[in-house]
């Protein structure tokens, strides 16, 4: 199964109105792909550069009260141009916020919370990692942080996904040869397409990029604003699979040192 996947490699661009009409202007430029993803928090900003979090909620919230609209009016024109995305929001309320990944689709609205924040965030940290159910397959879901934690792509993988994506917000602080060897290794241990969307800019790094389940890149991006597109065959993970035997040789008792929590560490 071939589908064309969308990257939008872009950061917030500080005024609400101007920024949520430019999101529209890329899904709707953009409405033939099958997928369109965005990096992490892209609907509200980074509480990297615009502090506090609360704040950058509260904008979004009074621009769509004065346009007489709640919250899912993005949402509803991703359902009028009948295509799907993935876009990182806040959710929740003010000193209370959920750091989230939102699948939209005509039928669909459904989030991911970061499991895993990182110590120098202020979200509240979600409990499940799942997979969304699509017309294209069931799609994977983590933010920035998570991608360390080898656990959260496998649990994925094993609940039947083929496509992980990671929307996130690293820093030119960590470098991206690091965030790289995470998705690529995730790839290729899973077995799965990853799709990796990560802000560009002075602050964020950049580098957006697809990997096949063999942990090769298919394409990417540099530090600059851009629109990453391209075409992946989901049939390559079935035929990867047969031949290189990973899941039905796991042996699950022996990996039970995994789950247990030791004290001072």
């Amino acid at each position: 199964m071939k589908i064309r996947i969308c990257i939008a490699q872009i950061n917030y661009r500080g005024n609400v109105e101007r920024h949520i009409e430019g999101l529209k202007k890329i899904i709707g430029q953009n409405r033939e792909a099958d997928l369109i993803v965005f990096p992490e928090l892209i609907l509200h900003g980074h509480p990297s550069l615009e502090r506090p979090e609360g704040l950058l909620y509260r904008k979004v919230r009074q621009y769509y009260l004065k346009i007489k609209d709640q919250s899912d009016d993005l949402f509803q024109y991703i359902r009028a141009v009948n295509t799907r995305v993935i876009i990182g929001e806040l959710k929740g309320k003010p000193g209370q916020f959920y750091n989230a990944a939102t699948y939209v689709d005509n039928k669909t609205i459904e989030s991911y919370f970061k499991t895993h924040v990182h110590w120098t965030e202020k979200f509240i940290p979600g409990n499940k990692i799942n997979v969304f159910k699509s017309p294209l397959g069931n799609i994977g879901i983590n933010i920035c942080f998570d991608a360390a934690f080898p656990e959260v792509w496998r649990v994925a993988a094993l609940q039947g996904a083929q496509l992980i994506v990671n929307i996130s917000a690293a820093p030119q602080t960590f470098p991206v040869e690091y965030m790289w060897m995470r998705m690529k290794s995730a790839a290729l241990n899973n077995q799965v397409f990853v799709i990796y969307a990560n802000r560009p800019g002075d602050y964020f790094s950049g580098h957006s990029a697809v990997f096949n389940p063999r942990g090769e890149t298919v394409i990417s991006a540099k530090t600059k604003d851009r629109i990453l597109k391209t075409e992946i065959d989901l049939d390559e993970v079935s035929n990867w699979r047969k031949e290189e035997r990973i899941f039905r040789n796991r042996r699950t008792r022996l990996y039970r040192e995994i789950t247990r929590q030791r004290k001072g560490k």
